[in-house]
């Protein structure tokens, strides 16, 4: 690493809301870096268990360490409290939720990525570790720089979603990156409330890349990005497949206006199957708590949606695997019985 890459300042934010379980994992593995931060912005979005005690310990403890206490808004709303708390000497910006951590050298190894060039994004991947910590998989970009048109050509399409035939998508979460904090101030970058926007990563690392002119992938996995396993009993949304809609339009919306190629729609009508089977796997009786008539009744109510029947007869189901295909070809011939019953097998 570079004198000038030693010499960068580095904002982390930390959105934290209920997670006093993995809160001190997190905040130890930020100030254990071996490329230290220099400052750890804290929003505590109006936790109602010992986050935000625990929060307030770790500032009253070390100086680069700060707490913004708000009422409870929302993850997106919660980042964008912490963009504004951020040092004007800022130069980046790192996102971390607060039931992840990070490996020592990792943000040592986002740093080193940019090889001495003024990106205004660096993205890594992540990998994925189950309540116990163990790992799962690891997801990785490559190692490339993206210029002008390479951004919009190339790299934007699969924030969208993969391929037909390939599972080549760039995640759309904002964590495992850095941002330029001039870059950010200068087009106002903010996320959008996650209770009215689905993905509200997806609309700011959007709009991230859509104005860059300079963007760089590694193969970075040194974020831990932990899954939270909870019942479907725990997590029924009863307007999920109405907000899925609405992301879907909203995303259609900003790849129109962007100029994007086409690549990038059919890529998104990949992430909609996505969101479309968390919809009707949570429409199981034991997470709705709905007879069983009226879950079947709810998945029909999907199948036969004018917005899902057009995408499903446009979409090129021949590129797909044999389960996605049969998935998308449960929807085209509306087998709502057969689509509940592939989700409580877990083969959905």
């Amino acid at each position: 690493m570079s004198e000038s890459q030693k010499n960068l300042s580095v904002a982390a934010i930390v959105p934290v809301y209920n997670v006093e379980k993995y809160l001190r994992q997190c905040l130890d593995s930020l100030l254990g870096q071996t490329c230290a931060f220099s400052e750890i912005i804290l929003v505590d979005d109006g936790s109602t268990d010992a986050s935000g005690a625990i929060c307030d310990e770790y500032a009253e403890s070390c100086d680069i360490v700060s707490v913004v206490h708000k009422r409870n808004a929302g993850l997106g709303f919660a980042r964008n409290s912490g963009l504004d708390a951020i040092s004007a000497t800022t130069d980046y910006v790192m996102f971390i939720d607060s039931d992840d951590w990070l490996d020592p050298c990792a943000l040592e190894i986002l740093v080193g990525a940019m090889r001495g060039s003024c990106a205004e994004c660096v993205m890594g991947g992540h990998t994925k570790r189950d309540n116990d910590s163990k790992k799962l998989f690891e997801l990785k970009l490559g190692n490339r720089e993206y210029r002008g048109e390479e951004i919009r050509n190339e790299l934007m399409p699969r924030l969208c979603g993969s391929a037909p035939s390939l599972s080549d998508s760039i995640p759309m979460s904002s964590c495992s990156s850095l941002f330029s904090a001039e870059y950010i101030a200068e087009h106002d970058l903010r996320f959008p409330s996650e209770r009215e926007v689905l993905s509200e990563d997806f609309v700011f690392k959007f709009n991230a890349l859509l104005y860059a002119s300079r963007v760089i992938t590694c193969d970075f996995t040194q974020y831990n990005y932990r899954t939270n396993p909870r019942s479907l009993s725990m997590s029924y949304r009863p307007d999920r497949f109405e907000a899925t809609l609405r992301f879907y339009g909203i995303a259609l919306k900003m790849i129109n206006a962007a100029g994007l190629p086409h690549e990038a729609i059919t890529r998104m009508q990949k992430t909609l199957f996505i969101y479309l089977r968390k919809c009707i796997s949570q429409e199981l009786p034991q997470a709705s708590g709905k007879p069983l008539i009226e879950a079947v009744d709810a998945v029909r109510s999907m199948v036969d949606d004018a917005c899902v029947r057009a995408v499903v007869l446009e979409y090129p189901i021949g590129q797909l695997g044999w389960k996605q295909r049969t998935f998308v070809y449960m929807l085209r011939k509306r087998q709502a019985h057969l689509l509940l019953f592939m989700a409580k097998l877990g083969v959905l």
